[in-house]
Order: structure tokens, then sequence, then C-alpha cells
């Protein structure tokens, strides 16, 4: 038996019938010309057996009702078939129809008596490819974890085969700061640590309220400031899930000709594809909205590992000029990185967990839509493999990561680089959102519009 972490625990708590707490995967594949005709069916079959590389994926809740005193025993009456699930689109094999399912597949809580994993095998797409959606639970690993994961199956070689008997090194629960109970846990760290870092925290809160109070709209936001929106709603059960890629090259141009990074540009696009939404539904309001980030900034010099913290830009849905939204939010992330970058590890991250408790408290009582949301959507990058992967001599040509959506915080967007592409997930709730299946269209208007920008300056 082994008794869950808070952390673990709080991810099963927080979970509800309509915000189910799982992170996954959609990968799309080309399979190999010499393919047997039985390929998919020995995928999946060995889908069944991931089990066996992972000791997590082995393992269930010892009383799935009783979350108080919760454990993980071994899941001694494992079913492959209850966890890898085989599917054939009707033809002719559109996206559509396979982000139906996989939207459906998506919003369904997973069966808690079981490990909380699943891997679907749908085939039938044009041209014969095929795809994996894989999903696993929050208590189990986090999105770059699960992400880490998925990658670890794939190799850059065409003829390597998936080898059961290979020993995968375990992954890391939770590799970094990036929701809302890692936050809360982290402040259970050691006293004297947290008393030190005290003084940076308060100081970095302290510039953030005068920037506000000087009304100065160029700065990282305060939390529980940002404008109550239509993507800051009470959700339902129901999610929508829009795919859309765009050019890693061209989006590097663009950051390296405006003096940005890449997420710089991201953050641009998505302000210019968000605005387009929101003025087509009559709902932009006059302040911009606001992206939550975890980010990675280097460790000082007497500081080993990685560095993680959390930057709330303005999207500057308030810019119509697109040249002018990327410069602003450069000079923001630019500032906030800096600030940030001066303080040491214990209080840049404490600083992400005294903002986000609050969250998690209003969302574990119900309140999340009763107060101005922390920020208006989580934004993820993350950066994925330079080389072309296989599965078991099957290309990968896209990757897609779905994440979570809770009450009051009702837009994700997640992005991985794949070799010469940015594949972008978002993942929402459409029942308060008429038309969000076309923010993928916008995200590629948007960054059609800043290319241009660019260009003509």
């Amino acid at each position: 038996m082994e008794k869950l972490s808070s952390q673990d625990a709080g991810f099963l708590k927080i979970e509800s019938a309509h915000c189910p707490f799982h992170v996954a995967g959609l990968l799309i594949l080309r399979p190999p010309a010499n393919a047997p005709r039985n390929y998919l069916r020995r995928l999946a079959q060995k889908c069944g057996r991931l089990n066996e590389l992972w000791p997590l994926f082995n393992k269930k809740l010892r009383d799935p009702q009783n979350l108080a005193d919760a454990a993980w025993i071994p899941a001694d009456d494992y079913h492959p078939e209850r966890h890898v699930f085989h599917y054939s689109l009707p033809q002719p094999g559109r996206m559509e129809d396979l982000l139906a399912l996989v939207t459906r597949a998506h919003e369904r809580p997973m069966d808690r008596s079981r490990p909380l994993w699943e891997v679907h095998v749908i085939e039938g797409l044009d041209r014969g490819k095929f795809a994996l959606y894989c999903k696993v639970h929050h208590a189990l690993v986090d999105g770059v974890g699960a992400m880490k994961m998925i990658q670890s199956l794939l190799n850059t070689s065409a003829s390597k085969k998936l080898d059961l008997d290979e020993v995968h090194p375990e992954i890391e629960k939770h590799q970094g700061h990036h929701t809302l109970f890692e936050a809360l846990g982290d402040l259970t760290r050691g006293f004297q640590k947290q008393y030190k870092a005290l003084p940076e925290v308060s100081r970095l809160l302290a510039h953030m309220g005068y920037d506000a109070l000087q009304g100065k709209k160029d700065a990282m936001r305060l939390p529980f400031t940002s404008p109550r929106t239509i993507f800051n709603t009470q959700l339902d059960s129901r999610r929508a899930i829009v795919l859309c890629d765009l050019p890693l090259n061209g989006v590097r141009a663009i950051a390296r000709q405006a003096g940005g990074s890449i997420n710089d540009v991201l953050v641009a696009v998505c302000g210019g594809a968000i605005r387009h939404y929101l003025q087509a539904q009559k709902a932009l309001p006059r302040k911009s909205l606001v992206a939550g980030m975890p980010v990675s900034l280097k460790a000082a010099a007497d500081e080993s590992g990685n560095k993680l913290s959390y930057i709330m830009s303005p999207f500057f849905t308030d810019e119509a000029d697109d040249l002018r939204r990327l410069r602003r939010v450069i000079k923001v992330t630019r500032a906030a990185k800096a600030e940030l970058g001066h303080m040491s590890s214990t209080a840049a991250q404490d600083y992400y967990a005294l903002i986000m408790a609050p969250t998690i408290l209003l969302t574990v009582t119900g309140n999340a839509t009763r107060v101005p949301p922390a920020t208006n959507a989580i934004m993820s990058n993350v950066p994925g493999s330079k080389e072309k992967l296989y599965l078991e001599g099957a290309e990968l040509e896209y990757l897609y990561p779905l994440s979570i959506v809770t009450d009051g915080m009702g837009l994700n967007i997640t992005v991985v680089s794949h070799v010469n592409k940015l594949c972008i997930a978002i993942v929402s709730c459409p029942t308060e959102l008429p038309g969000v299946e076309g923010l993928g269209k916008l995200m590629k208007q948007s960054y059609r519009e800043l290319q241009a920008a660019v260009r003509e300056q």
C-alpha cells in the first residue's frame, strides 16, 4: 500500500463529473509503407501491456469512495481491454470525426476502481493515417510528465520496435509547478527557506501593486484583477477541442525580428485570435485578457537545477495593432523574467504558490466564479523533439497536448514543438462559447496578420 500525497489526493478531491482532472495527448501517425494488415491490432495489443513498463500504470485506489485516507494498491485485477480501446472512423476519415470521438473521450471521467489511464487507437484517417489518444489522471502524473512518457515510447529510428522488456526510467510525478495543488504543496517546505524568501515575494507583489496604482498597462498583472469574460464561467461536462499548427521557423523568424522569444510571439498570436473571437461575439472587454504562464527561469549561479515560476502577462486583446501587441508582450515578459530571475528559486516558486492558493480554495469550495478570475486562460509551451520520431515504424506527424479546464478557468492553450511545427491544442467548454471551434482558423489568421505587420515595419 502507498499513501497518496496531499497533492495527489487533492487532484482527486477537486475533480467532479463536469471537471475531470486528467491530461492527455493526441498523436497523429503515418504507418510504415510495408505495414501488415494486422499492424494496428498488434499495436493495440502492445499498448495493453504498458503497465509492464511503468509501475504507476499498475496501481489503483484502495477505496475510491474514501479520499480522506487515500492509498494506492496493486491492481491485481488488471484487464487490458478496460484501458486500451480500438476504433475505426467512418469513411472518408475526416479530422472532424476524429475530434468528435476524442472530445467525447476527453469529457469522460475515468473509472476510479481501475488504474487511471487509457489509450485509444483510432484508425481510418485519410491516406491510411491513424491516431492515438492517451490520457492519464493528474494524480498519477502531470502534463509534462505525461508528455515525457509518450515521448519515451517514440524513437528516432523507423526500424526500432517497441520493446516491452526494455527498462524505462520512472517518470517523476510532478515535474514543475504547473497546477494548483502543486503550488499549495510547495507552501509546506522548510520554514527557514520560506522565511528568507518572504521579503523577496513581498517586494515583487509591492512592485506589481505600484504598477497597478500608477495605471501601467504594459506590466505583469496582479492576480484576481483580470476582466470577467465568457471564458471564465461555471462549466458543464461538455468540451471543445481545437487543434492548430504553426510553422516553427516562421514563428522563430518573427521572434528574431521583433527581439522577443517564440513564446512572446505565441502570446501575441493568441491575443489576436481571442480578440477576433470576442469581437465576433460582441463580448470583448475594454481591459485586456490575461494569460497565466508557467515559465522556466535560469537558476542563479549558486543554485543548481531548474527554477520555475509563473508570469501573468496580458494578451493585449485591447490592442488592435498586431506589431504593437507583440512589442507590448515582449516588454512585459522581459521585465517579468528579469525581476523573477533575480529572486531565489524558493522565492520564485513561493510567489506562484502564494498567488494561486486562493484559486485552489475558491475552486474546491465552488466559489471560483464569484470573484474576478486570477487569469483568463492558462497557456503553456512545452519543448518537443527537433528530430522525426517513430512508433513501431509509424512516423509521428503531430503531437497535441490536451489539458484541464475548471470552473472560472475555461480556456487552456498548450503548445508542443515537433520537428518544424508548433502543435497547438485549445481545450474549452463550448456551452457559453458559440463558434469556439473557429479559434484554430483565427489563430492562423492572427499569425498571418502579425507576420505581415513585421514584414512591413
